[in-house]
C-alpha cells in the first residue's frame, strides 16, 4: 500500500489521503478532464476477509463527490447512466464502472495513479458527452441498463 500511496503522491499530488488503515486507503481530489471539475474519492483495499466478514471490493473503487453523478440525462431521461454501480440507496452515490472485472483488467500488483486515474479521467470524458448527446462512447460490456 506504501507505494501505491508513493505512486498517487507522484502523479496526483493534489489527491489527499483522507483515510488510511493499512489494508484500506481512501483518496479524494480534482479531475478535469474536459469541461468542469470533478471532485473524487478513490479507495482501495488490499484485504479480501477481515475477520470472517469478506470484503467485497478486489479492485479500486471510484466515486465521483462533486458535483453529483446525473443519473439520467434530457436525451436518455429513461436510462441510467451507462457503467456505473447502482447505489440503491442514492443512484447520485453509485460507484463508476472503469474496466472489465470479468476481464481481469486491473490487479492488485498494478498501480491506481498508472490505470485507475487515467481510466476515471477516460470515464468522466465519456460521462460529459453522454450529458451532451445521450449517447455512451465509452465503450466497455454493456451492462444490463436499469429505468430511472
Amino acid at each position: 500500500m506504501r507505494d501505491q500511496i508513493r505512486r498517487m503522491r507522484q502523479l496526483y499530488p493534489g489527491f489527499q489521503v483522507t483515510f488510511d488503515g493499512g489494508w484500506l486507503v481512501v483518496w479524494e481530489g480534482n479531475l478535469r478532464p474536459i469541461a468542469k471539475t470533478y471532485r473524487v474519492q478513490v479507495a482501495l483495499t488490499l484485504k479480501d476477509w477481515l475477520g470472517d466478514m469478506r470484503i467485497d471490493a478486489p479492485f479500486p473503487q471510484v466515486w465521483l463527490i462533486e458535483p453529483r453523478l446525473v443519473i439520467a440525462c434530457e436525451l436518455a431521461p429513461d436510462q441510467l447512466v451507462p457503467h456505473i454501480y447502482p447505489n440503491t440507496s442514492d443512484l447520485t452515490r453509485s460507484g463508476l464502472c472503469l474496466f472489465d472485472p470479468a476481464q481481469r483488467e486491473w490487479t492488485r500488483d498494478m498501480a491506481i495513479a498508472d490505470t485507475t486515474l487515467p481510466w476515471t479521467i477516460d470515464w468522466l470524458t465519456s460521462y460529459e458527452g453522454w450529458l451532451a448527446t445521450g449517447e455512451w462512447t465509452g465503450g466497455g460490456r454493456d451492462h444490463v441498463r436499469a429505468s430511472v
